[in-house]
């Protein structure tokens, strides 16, 4: 089997991979030797980690009029990508209405600007409940049964990514749920924007993997739900890193990817948005995949490796 796109931790065969990229990188390629310059720099100016800690207080701290700036902000960013890759059309038999899974969906702009561009569409989404620091849903709909967001912790979903028995002497044993949430569904567009929150209340045993698990949760879930030839939008970060390249051409392997930078929003950090379309799920290549993050998913929540249901 291949190695895992992503994996639980950074090992030393990682970091010689990833410091043997960058030597390529910067030896054949000047746009990148040039950009690795301006970003050595810049990390090595205080005044760009203060930046970054203020942007980050800022997010921990979004509430009143400033929830709906950040919701508004979202749909400004999905309707840039849009215009840049028409990803929210995604084809749909005639006299069908597009589908739409909006992982960590909160506060929902990037559903709100799907739903301008597909206005008969049918959403339904996941995120973690305010009450355990996740962010409140702000879209709205008029029509009946248009819109449905479920509010739990998706990298508790123990029986969508085929645990059959949760370890007793896990400290959250109990909270493990076996729900496979809108199973027997496809969906043609599925978002995966999902961050770890700093708000979020969670014991400090899930620290270390957390990110990890989270993405691996949003990528499960997402290809054991999206429709044949649908399309895949979701949050990345550093496109330069040794797993995200990884990540990349793992996905190239079952659809037909681009990537998107926003312009007019998040420019200084280092998110990007993969775009995936043509999504085939059904192909070998798909399913090692799911079957990769489903082990890793393990690992970063149980330790050892066990063989999955």
């Amino acid at each position: 089997m291949a190695t895992a796109v992503v994996e639980d931790g950074v090992n030393a065969s990682q970091l010689d991979s990833q410091e043997s990229l960058v030597k390529k990188f910067l030896q054949k390629e000047p746009i990148f030797c040039s950009l690795q310059i301006l970003k050595d720099k810049g990390w090595a100016n205080p005044s760009g980690t203060e930046y970054f800690k203020n942007q980050r207080s800022r997010a921990d701290n979004v509430k009143g009029h400033e929830q709906t700036i950040f919701y508004n902000m979202m749909r400004q960013i999905a309707e840039e990508l849009h215009s840049q890759t028409q990803a929210l059309s995604p084809s749909v038999m005639p006299g069908d209405v597009v589908r739409i899974l909006d992982l960590c969906m909160a506060p929902g702009g990037y559903s709100a600007a799907a739903l301008g561009v597909n206005r008969r569409a049918m959403v339904r989404g996941i995120s973690l409940p305010p009450s355990d620091g996740g962010h409140n849903l702000l879209l709205r709909s008029n029509r009946p049964g248009q819109m449905e967001c479920l509010f739990l912790d998706i990298t508790m979903l123990a029986g969508e990514f085929s645990v059959t028995l949760v370890p007793q002497g896990h400290p959250e044993h109990l909270r493990f749920v076996t729900d496979r949430p809108y199973f027997g569904q496809s969906f043609q567009l599925v978002f995966c924007d999902g961050q770890v929150l700093r708000t979020h209340t969670r014991p400090k045993h899930r620290e270390e993997f957390e990110a990890l698990r989270l993405t691996l949760s949003q990528l499960i879930l997402a290809l054991q739900r999206i429709a044949t030839g649908g399309t895949l939008i979701m949050l990345l970060h550093k496109v330069d890193s040794w797993q995200c390249i990884q990540l990349l051409y793992q996905f190239s392997q079952f659809a037909q990817i681009q990537l998107f930078k926003p312009q007019k929003k998040h420019a200084l950090r280092s998110s990007f948005y993969l775009v995936a379309k043509n999504m085939q799920p059904d192909q070998q290549a798909a399913q090692s995949a799911v079957q990769q993050w489903k082990e890793a998913w393990w690992r970063g929540t149980f330790g050892e490796p066990k063989e999955l249901g």
